[in-house]
């Protein structure tokens, strides 16, 4: 397991951003990526919380980055991988980034001390529609809008909550999928 993500880092390209655009900077990326190889294969310590707080300077005026929207979907990729690896279990080897059992045995983290997190019951109530509509695709189902307009709100104090930042990173995972979904649906 930890061999394939190793294999997809080493084989990963980013596009280059076209001119006039700043990217991230490419040297730092290709160094950062190479750190998570390192993580995957045994050789370094890096957590799924570490590679979404990681923040790229920009590529240098007058030269082009790489594509962030590519690099930040990557990184996504790479944290729920991680976090696969880090309770021992396989992602889902289908065609589809995420499947209804992907969703139902998640688990976020709580915040980190001092952090507000987001509420837990709201978030598995989303967690609920997100795997019955990845279990009967089709368009009466949770929409990628839908998804990319979900708001979680806070927690109350000394009610459970999930750390934010593993939930906007799983979200954005669920849009992805909901999307591809979409545009196969269209094209069928």
């Amino acid at each position: 397991m930890f061999g394939v993500m190793t294999e997809d880092v080493r084989d990963t390209r980013f596009a280059r951003t076209p001119a006039g655009h700043r990217g991230y900077d490419a040297t730092e990326v290709d160094a950062f990526c190479e750190r998570i190889s390192a993580a995957f294969a045994g050789r370094a310590m890096l957590s799924a919380a570490q590679i979404r707080d990681h923040e790229f300077a920009s590529a240098a005026l007058g030269h082009s980055g790489y594509d962030r929207d590519q690099v930040d979907d990557y990184l996504d990729r790479a944290c729920v991988k991680l976090e696969y690896a880090r309770r021992g279990d396989a992602p889902h080897p289908g065609p589809e980034p995420l499947s209804p059992r992907d969703v139902q045995r998640l688990r976020f983290s709580a915040p980190p001390a001092g952090r507000d997190g987001y509420a837990a019951t709201e978030v598995d109530t989303f967690l609920d529609v997100v795997a019955t509509t990845l279990a009967h695709a089709g368009p009466t189902g949770l929409s990628s809008q839908d998804a990319k307009a979900i708001d979680f709100g806070p927690a109350r104090p000394g009610l459970a909550a999930y750390y934010a930042d593993e939930v906007d990173a799983f979200l954005d995972v669920v849009v992805r999928t909901l999307t591809e979904q979409e545009q196969a649906h269209t094209v069928s």
